[in-house]
Parts: C-alpha cells; sequence; structure tokens
C-alpha cells in the first residue's frame, strides 16, 4: 500500500499559540465516539469542563462559546486539554486537522489543508516544482483501470506545470488540451460576482471579492499567472481535487476548479492583498465547502 504525501507534509507542527486564524475559532468541532465515551470518565475540575462544554445531540460536539470560540481554547491560543491530558486526548478532528486523506485501491495520498496559514506558509516556501514523496508499505491492492489512467493523465499534467521553460498560462493551457477542453473562462470580475452568492463566513473573503468586483479588469492574468509560487499552488489544487474525477472523462472539471482557483488567488495579490492570506481564505470558504465546490463546477460546465 502506497502512502503519497506533498514535499512539506513532514515538516508541517502546528504552531498553535502564534497561529494568527485558530482553527479553534469559528468551525464545528466533533468528537468521534471513542474520544466522547474518554472523555464522559475524565474526573477532577477538567472532567468537570468536558461534561460542561460538550453536547451530545445531535452527535457529539464542543460548545463552542463567544466568538465560536472552543471552550478549551485559552487567551494565550493554547489547548487546556493539551495542557491538562497531554496531546493524546484530543478528539480524532482536532489531531488530524488540517490532514485530509484521499484513498484509492492501492495507496492513501495525504495532504494538509490551506486553511492552515502554517501549510500555506510551507507550500509557498518551497522554491522548486511541487514534489510527491511516496512511502510503500507493500501489500494493497492494484489500482483499478480507472484510476491508473487518471494517474497517468495527472502526471502528465504536473508535468506540463512545472515545465519552467514555458510561460504558466501557457502550461494550463496545454493541460485543458490533455483533457481535450478549452481552458476556463479567467473573467476575475465575473467570478467575483458569482462567488458572491456563494456561502460566505469571513467579512475578509467578502471583502476579497468586492475588490476583485470593482477592479477586476486591471488583472493581466497571462501575465501575473507565472514563476514558481503559482506551479507550486497549481499543482497543489490538482493533487487535491484531480483524483476525486474518478476517471479521465470527468477529469477536466477538477482541473478547470484548479486552474480557476489559482487565477483567483493571483487575482487577489495583483490587486494588493498578500498571496498566502488570499490563499488561506479562498481554502477555507472555498475547499471546505462541498456545497460551494459543486456549485463552481455546475458554473463551469455551462
Amino acid at each position: 500500500m502506497l502512502f503519497v504525501v506533498p514535499d512539506f507534509y513532514d515538516d508541517f507542527h502546528c504552531i498553535a499559540g502564534q497561529c494568527r486564524h485558530s482553527c479553534c475559532i469559528g468551525w464545528e468541532i466533533d468528537i468521534d465516539e471513542e474520544s466522547f465515551a474518554y472523555y464522559s470518565g475524565i474526573e477532577g475540575e477538567i472532567g468537570r469542563a468536558l461534561r460542561d462544554n460538550i453536547s451530545a445531540w445531535p452527535t457529539p460536539h464542543f460548545i463552542l462559546g463567544e466568538n465560536e470560540r472552543c471552550p478549551f481554547l485559552k487567551e494565550n491560543g493554547l489547548c487546556r486539554l493539551i495542557l491538562s491530558l497531554g496531546e493524546d486526548s484530543l478528539c480524532h478532528i482536532c489531531r488530524e486537522h488540517p490532514r485530509f486523506y484521499n484513498d484509492f485501491s492501492d495507496r492513501t495520498e495525504a495532504g494538509l489543508g490551506l486553511c492552515c496559514e502554517e501549510a500555506v506558509r510551507l507550500l509557498l516556501e518551497g522554491d522548486s516544482p511541487l514534489n510527491l514523496l511516496c512511502y510503500d508499505d507493500s501489500g494493497g491492492e492494484s489500482p483499478t483501470p480507472e484510476e491508473r489512467a487518471l494517474f497517468a493523465l495527472r502526471e502528465k499534467i504536473f508535468s506540463l506545470l512545472n515545465d519552467s521553460s514555458r510561460p504558466l498560462y501557457s502550461c494550463m493551457v496545454s493541460c485543458a488540451e490533455c483533457c481535450a477542453a478549452p481552458m476556463p473562462d479567467l473573467n476575475m470580475a465575473r467570478w467575483a460576482r458569482f462567488y458572491m452568492g456563494l456561502e460566505r463566513l469571513d467579512p475578509a473573503w467578502s471583502e476579497a471579492l468586492q475588490l476583485l468586483d470593482c477592479r477586476g479588469g486591471e488583472v493581466v492574468l497571462p501575465d501575473s499567472l507565472d514563476g514558481i509560487k503559482y506551479r507550486r499552488i497549481a499543482a497543489y489544487f490538482v493533487y487535491r481535487h484531480f483524483a476525486s474525477a474518478g476517471s479521465p472523462a470527468q477529469a477536466y472539471d477538477m482541473l478547470a476548479f484548479a486552474i480557476l482557483s489559482t487565477a483567483m488567488v493571483c487575482a487577489l495579490e495583483t490587486l494588493g492583498l498578500d498571496c498566502g492570506e488570499a490563499l488561506r481564505l479562498y481554502s477555507a470558504e472555498i475547499e471546505y465547502s462541498d456545497e460551494n465546490i459543486g456549485l463552481i463546477l455546475n458554473k463551469i460546465r455551462e
């Protein structure tokens, strides 16, 4: 069985109190059954605090406090559970976040969600094309014919995106041609208006979209959309989403989504936003909403 990760995966460590955008604020935190049973048996002051701040209905979860803060998040950004009971006391979602896993017949592909500012920093500080590290634990099934074809197509797309002898926009055009499709529409003002109609959580994201709506005409993507930073961003969007297409015949939708996502981040940076913050906002608002992704894919198919 293969375990595949991007080149910065093993360098990740939660920066806890140094994080400016804590994942312990503004996110629903469900508790897995094993952790719920463990918490129910904890005694003393921390046990009472756990029972006072957990609801079992409809699914066990922490009861968020003011400003949607986890009740165990201290003012200094540290976790009271870790300080009192150790890291092993964390429930599954807290222990794994921001990691994600995509399972296939012969492999598991893991990565770090870009809603996390430290994951973004690690991705952007790379000065070479995104590289995938593959660990072989032996065993496992053979990939299905559909998976084999999809991975082969993805490798071709990675190769094109990493071709520094050509502008990235030109490489993207060639990627679309590999899927027998045209480049997606990259009118950023038009897309900003569409994104404004999606579910939005952070006021900073709404402000970014309003800026793009008003000044999107100033963005010249074929010129701005280049450099190793954006090659890594594009490849990472492909890595996270492309294989979920299921087959090469459905691959264009996910490729178009990856290209559009990269272009949106680039457009926001062109208009003055920090690239890392634009990428973090985009991921939190779009990648973590199946509904938003579905609506964008439907729009791409029009």
